[in-house]
């Protein structure tokens, strides 16, 4: 009788709360979820009651979570987090087997890691410092998409606008939502609002009352996201992995920055005729933001060309490239 294959074992370190928002947490968890038939996997959260969000996500998904307190080990570190420092990546190289590090933003001196990966747009015109042996995975050939978004048909762009998605990812700390529909609430168009379980009790409540008070505003309450996203006309969504997923089914959309680290990939985007550009979301002006939005929708055309370019860009097969990336290394 053969014996029972023991797994490797793989640790996540990633920061998700409210303040922070989940998409640190998500992309880990397309990666884990190719992986865990080949790892035994865990979570480790940051310390302090805000980082519970995330990690109540990750217990419902049958993960165990860990605080970094607590003394782990593993064959593999996968780290997200922007609280990371050179002297932190050396660290933990010493005490993981094999280290891979999820980084937005390219400003270490030095990225000592066994492989880094930045699936952001422009990210594969970035130089990375890091050891010889160090594999970078750069850019939307990397896109990390849930399976949904791999599995869902590409959308056709119609003449016609009806529904409209407005979509803030997992959560929605700054109430952006509600001040995009306070703008475009007044317009003929019918708006498909995702509400997410992350969003606080005060997001709710604004947004339910807004709801109650416009018949052209719907909520849909932590929806299938590449369901409601094929059946809208446009979206109005924030910086994050959240435009990946849009992208990748040729939704023409118009993008607010809600944190720095989302300017560089936005621009690329806009420059290379993927996204339209709506502004930072503290910095909304009803009457500018009107007219770009109404210009977009009354413009077939460029809604066709960005959905194109859009489909174009993004690779939906990009976690599996991954996966299989990482698979390789543990086996080295």
């Amino acid at each position: 009788m053969m014996g029972s294959v023991i797994k490797k074992t793989m640790a996540v370190f990633s920061s998700g709360s409210l303040s922070l928002g989940m998409g640190h947490i998500m992309r880990t968890l397309v990666i884990a979820e190719k992986l865990k038939n080949i790892f035994s996997i865990y979570y480790i959260r940051e310390n302090g009651e805000e980082y519970k969000t995330g990690a109540d996500e990750l217990k419902k998904r049958g993960y165990k979570v860990y605080t970094e307190n607590m003394d782990t080990s593993a064959d593999l570190l996968l780290l997200d987090s922007y609280n990371v420092t050179e002297n932190t990546l050396r660290r933990l190289r010493e005490k993981y087997k094999k280290l891979v590090y999820i980084d937005d933003l390219c400003k270490l001196s030095f990225y000592d890691c066994d492989m880094v990966i930045n699936k952001n747009l422009g990210a594969e015109n970035l130089i990375y410092n890091t050891p010889d042996n160090c594999e970078t995975l750069l850019g939307p050939l990397y896109a990390l998409l849930r399976d949904e978004f791999q599995k869902a048909s590409s959308h056709d762009v119609s003449e016609d606008i009806k529904n409209i998605l407005i979509t803030m990812g997992g959560t929605d700390p700054k109430n952006t939502s509600v001040k995009v529909l306070n703008i475009v609430k007044s317009t003929s168009f019918s708006f498909n609002v995702a509400l997410s379980p992350g969003f606080s009790d005060k997001t709710k409540y604004a947004l339910k009352k807004l709801s109650k008070e416009n018949r052209n505003i719907t909520l849909f309450e932590n929806p299938k996201m590449a369901e409601l996203i094929s059946k809208c006309d446009m979206a109005i969504t924030a910086g994050g992995g959240t435009t990946h997923e849009i992208a990748s089914l040729g939704v023409p959309q118009i993008m607010i920055t809600v944190a720095e680290n989302q300017f560089s990939p936005l621009s690329f985007g806009e420059d290379n005729g993927l996204y339209i550009y709506g502004g930072k979301e503290n910095e909304l002006n009803t009457n500018k933001f009107l007219s770009l939005f109404n210009s977009l929708a009354k413009d077939f055309d460029r809604r066709k060309k960005l959905s194109e370019s859009q489909k174009n860009t993004i690779n939906k097969n990009g976690a599996d490239l991954v996966a299989e990336k990482i698979k390789k290394l543990i086996l080295l």
